[in-house]
């Protein structure tokens, strides 16, 4: 990483154990010269290399030690099992965000700079720990054990404190719009930046790589995207065209459209197949779920469930697929609206909340990617995403082109960081109520927090 004068005096440790993602920010590889690592370093790398390529369920002890060079035998001296490498990956990436939390200092620069700067920090972190985050995002919450999830839980609460000390600053120094709720803000900020160590580009990661994708979801959420000319995002909800736009009236007759098909769905014994074996995907991951699973939470025998869907993979395309198809004609009314850029924008942003609320279970199905999204059950649902990110691309492309949106990256980054704001933390905010989620995309996404 470059240092940045005015952000931070946060260096990062010395040893890289992503040896695949590069050692930016000054740090050593385990084939620097200057430094040549205790054997445990290597293996460390080796298996962060692997796990982050292949998935840690699909990596076997005996290709962590053929990548370290030794014997698989030998790799058993330094390491009881392939979990003990999991642990110590996920341990040193916590105590690098704990580090990083207790030495960043803010610049001169102001309280905001300092949000954007920290971000950076913890963004370009991820990036060097893309093994330790895809253990906890998506192989923790599934299949490991007790122990493992234990340590995934376990993240530095000094983290969430720096968080909250930045935020407060900004609000005390009147740096933030006071209309912003600041619990939001931090839950925002706090989720979205490890995904720049697990995004997956469609088209292509940002030269700048993690740290690009900071400073672009900083400049989202702070500068706003709706042009100042462009009053609508400002206006309150009372304000729009009959008390709710067009487009946001479609997202609304979407999320009750789910809902009546999800009660004619509990009419029809494949209907509730398919909810339980949502749930036990949701719980138990793809790979660790066996038909067996589902016919028993069912009150059905195998054979039984079986005259209904001939595989596992059966059960998983229908679920995703109709997950995919109703996400995409949801966007499709939105876009058909008419409504301008902006509150289009809008309208996409409460839409992907109200998705997360409804599709909860098919979005932790979702949490173990790597594995689901490979099968050929998954294409359709592929097809889809990216059948809904060149839609969202090409409205902030149509945005940049009209005037009605300002953006500090190229648009296809900005679509990126809109959707990992939106899909990944707002997930976690279903205690806080959507009115509040929506005023947030109002204040900040569209009009920006900063003032």
């Amino acid at each position: 990483m470059t240092r940045d004068p005015l952000m931070s005096t946060f260096q990062p440790r010395k040893i890289c154990v992503s040896p695949r993602l590069g050692c930016q920010n000054g740090g050593v590889t385990a084939s620097s010269p200057a430094v040549r690592p205790r054997r445990r370093d290597e293996i460390l790398a080796a298996a962060a290399g692997l796990f982050a390529a292949e998935g840690y369920r699909s990596t076997s002890m005996r290709e962590v030690a053929a990548a370290a060079g030794i014997l698989a035998g030998s790799l058993y001296h330094h390491f009881p099992s392939k979990e003990a490498i999991a642990v110590e990956l996920v341990e040193e990436y916590h105590a690098d965000l704990a580090r990083a939390a207790g030495e960043f200092r803010p610049g001169q620069a102001g309280p905001v700079a300092a949000l954007r700067a920290f971000a950076r920090v913890i963004a370009e972190l991820s990036g060097r720990n893309r093994a330790a985050l895809q253990i906890s995002m998506y192989d923790a919450p599934t299949t490991a054990s007790a122990a493992l999830k234990a340590v995934v839980r376990a993240q530095p609460a000094s983290l969430d404190g720096r968080w909250r000390d930045l935020i407060g600053a900004a609000a005390a120094a009147g740096a933030i719009d006071e209309q912003v709720d600041p619990r939001i803000l931090r839950h925002v900020l706090r989720e979205t930046m490890p995904m720049a160590g697990v995004m997956v580009w469609e088209r292509g990661a940002p030269d700048g790589g993690p740290a690009a994708f900071a400073d672009c979801v900083a400049s989202v959420i702070f500068d706003g995207l709706a042009a100042p000319e462009d009053t609508a995002s400002r206006r309150p909800a009372s304000a729009e065209r009959g008390g709710r736009s067009m487009a946001i009236r479609a997202v609304t007759e979407a999320r009750a459209r789910w809902a009546a098909e999800a009660e004619e769905r509990q009419r029809e014994r494949a209907g509730l197949i398919l909810d339980v074996a949502r749930a036990e995907f949701a719980q138990r991951g793809f790979e660790a779920t066996t038909v067996r699973d589902i016919a028993d939470a069912a009150g059905l025998s195998p054979g039984n469930l079986y005259r209904y869907f001939e595989s596992k993979d059966a059960m998983v395309r229908a679920i995703l697929s109709e997950f995919s198809d109703r996400l995409l004609a949801a966007y499709t009314e939105v876009l058909a609206a008419g409504a301008g850029v902006a509150e289009s924008i809008e309208a996409i942003c409460w839409l992907l909340d109200q998705a997360g609320r409804h599709f909860s279970r098919e979005i932790d199905m979702l949490k173990g990617n790597g594995r689901v999204l490979s099968l050929e059950a998954a294409s359709h649902y592929r097809d889809g995403a990216l059948a809904r990110y060149a839609m969202l691309v090409g409205l902030i492309e149509r945005g940049a082109a009209t005037g009605e949106l300002r953006l500090a990256a190229e648009p296809a980054l900005v679509a990126s960081c809109v959707r990992e704001i939106m899909w990944a933390p707002m997930r976690g905010l279903a205690t806080v109520g959507a009115a509040p989620v929506r005023e947030f995309i109002r204040r900040a996404i569209l009009a920006g927090a900063a003032r």
